[in-house]
């Protein structure tokens, strides 16, 4: 529930924002541009990562970037509107960024007390309260938007993420850098690049720069309900309690995997899948019945992605790393890179070629990417199976003599 924050504050940018700006108004590729310039931290935030890694201690920075995330929020969300839209896009970045950063923080923290035997379904349970919780927290942004004000709303919005934020009590202590403020880009950045460079880590970096996983259509589906006759009613439901059902399945099934096989493999078969399912959506009659299926099933294969995302992140960076929020600040910025970029690809396919376009986008480049890397990658990535086997035997070894 520690993450739930970030799932707020990441579910409002996916679902409500795009559904509350096209019921202004505002065309789908314009959405989709506002939508990656407030998700752009996700990929640059990375370069302030490393503070969370030295001074103060993980508990506090979650309890900082949290606050100033929250009033951000209160103060962009009375200004969503036409008018005003440029001044809450920079607002609603920054409330992004530092939910990044909080992300980092938690993320670092975890990275230091799981065992790696048992963090593929914590990385599911992660994604149960980040994408799940993000669902459903947009599902009440959507309801309420036509009875409440958006001042209102924003409030409620922040008091989830202090609320959230409070679950962090239940966590160790955690530990105290020994770098410094002023050591920050230097030898803390020293220290991420050393620890990155492995073939494990770069191999990583190759999975999530690419479009293969990105899932980026997730971003878009609350505005395509026109597109394919379905009333406002059924898209508020659908991209609400329906994905935050489904992304919580697909987390938790996910999660349970990526203990058993290669979490590498795993990543790209989702990413295979959610291709699939793109292309399928595109070639169908666009009827409600398509819109449903179509986002439901693409929602939950997202969750088994975001479920491999973070056990491989974890697997990569271990439990020692001195810099780890760094480090999966890095793996973070890699695969969100991927997701903005591929956001505004697929708000260009849908400004050129409507919604057949933008699913097409999203499927072609999902699906030619991910078997690309299988054919490249394969060989190194059921190596690093391998040894992750190996070291969890060799734990288990260690404990039973004890």
């Amino acid at each position: 529930m520690a993450v739930f924050p970030f799932g707020v504050v990441i579910g409002f940018t996916i679902t409500a924002l795009p559904f509350l700006l096209t019921h202004q108004g505002i065309p789908l590729d314009k959405v989709a541009a506002v939508s990656a310039t407030v998700m752009s931290p996700t990929f640059w935030g990375f370069l302030l990562q490393p503070v969370m890694d030295t001074g103060l201690t993980r508990r506090a920075y979650c309890w900082l970037t949290a606050i100033l995330s929250s009033a951000c929020l209160v103060a962009a969300l009375p200004l969503l509107n036409p008018a005003h839209l440029g001044v809450a896009t920079v607002l609603l970045m920054v409330a992004e960024l530092m939910m990044v950063l909080f992300s980092g923080a938690v993320s670092g923290w975890q990275a230091e007390f799981v065992p790696d035997a048992v963090r593929g379904r914590v990385s599911g349970w992660i994604n149960v309260a980040n994408l799940g919780g993000g669902a459903l927290g947009a599902l009440a942004v959507m309801s309420l938007s036509p009875h409440l004000s958006l001042h209102w709303i924003g409030l409620g919005l922040a008091a989830c993420i202090l609320l959230g934020t409070m679950f962090t009590v239940t966590f160790p202590a955690p530990k105290r850098s020994s770098f410094r403020f002023r050591q920050i880009f230097t030898d803390a950045m020293k220290t991420t690049w050393q620890a990155s460079k492995t073939k494990e880590c770069l191999t990583g970096f190759a999975l999530f720069l690419a479009p293969a996983s990105a899932a980026a259509a997730i971003n878009l589906f609350s505005g395509m309900g026109p597109d394919f006759h379905t009333s406002e009613h059924t898209v508020i439901w659908i991209t609400g309690a329906g994905c935050a059902i489904c992304t919580s399945v697909g987390a938790l099934l996910g999660g349970a995997a990526a203990d058993r096989i290669s979490r590498g493999y795993l990543y790209l078969a989702g990413g295979i899948g959610a291709s699939i399912c793109a292309l399928v959506m595109a070639f169908s009659p666009h009827i409600p019945m398509v819109f449903i299926c179509g986002v439901l099933l693409y929602n939950g294969i997202a969750g088994v992605i975001y479920a491999a995302f973070n056990s491989l992140g974890f697997q990569l960076v271990g439990q020692k790393s001195a810099v780890a929020s760094t480090q999966l600040g890095l793996f973070s910025a890699s695969t969100n890179l991927a997701i903005v970029y591929m956001t505004w690809a697929d708000g260009q396919g849908y400004k050129h070629f409507g919604v057949h376009g933008l699913l097409m986008t999203d499927g072609l480049a999902g699906l030619v990417s991910a078997v690309t890397l299988l054919v490249l990658l394969g060989r190194q990535l059921k190596k690093m199976h391998l040894e992750k086997a190996e070291v969890r035997a060799t734990s288990a070894e260690l404990i039973i003599e004890a």
